[in-house]
């Protein structure tokens, strides 16, 4: 009985670890959180078009208003007030984070990726935002590490 609960805590931990990964759906193309230092990430997981330049746009929109965040297309420019504390960095297999530098949002706010002509949105609600957990920005970068899950699940199993 000892081993059952022991493999059970396991599993529910791996099942903790892993939400905001294996919850990922057609609406978790774009994810924001928080991280430690107070940088504010977003992962924008959209798949460029193949024979294009890969250009891509972050912004945020507080109610009409929509605010350029960073850019690499030519003649955008973002606003001044986030030229210097912003960096993207592309992701493996494809996608693009955004770091706004000690940064928290003050109101509801929905923010817009563009990666060659296409378009996703995620409205955050002020208190909804979530700290960044380490394994589960790891997995969002290598989804197929997620098949791995249930092989470790079977080899805890096997060993109880």
């Amino acid at each position: 009985m000892n081993a059952f609960n022991s493999l059970f805590r396991w599993i529910l931990v791996l099942e903790v670890l892993m939400m905001p990964v294996l919850c990922q759906g057609e609406e978790s193309v774009i994810t924001v959180c928080q991280e430690e230092d107070n940088d504010l990430r977003v992962d924008c997981l959209l798949e460029p078009r193949p024979n294009y330049h890969t250009d891509y746009e972050f912004s945020m929109s507080k109610g009409q208003k929509e605010i350029i965040i960073n850019t690499n297309i030519s003649g955008i420019m973002p606003e001044p007030k986030f030229r210097h504390n912003t960096f993207v960095t592309e992701l493996e297999p494809f996608g693009f984070r955004l770091t706004i530098m000690s940064f928290t949002i003050t109101e509801n706010t929905t923010f817009i990726c563009k990666v060659t002509k296409i378009q996703k949105t995620l409205f955050v609600e002020l208190d909804s935002i979530e700290p960044c957990s380490a394994i589960s920005v790891f997995l969002l970068g290598y989804p197929w590490l997620n098949l791995l899950v249930p092989l470790c699940i079977i080899q805890l199993w096997e060993t109880f």
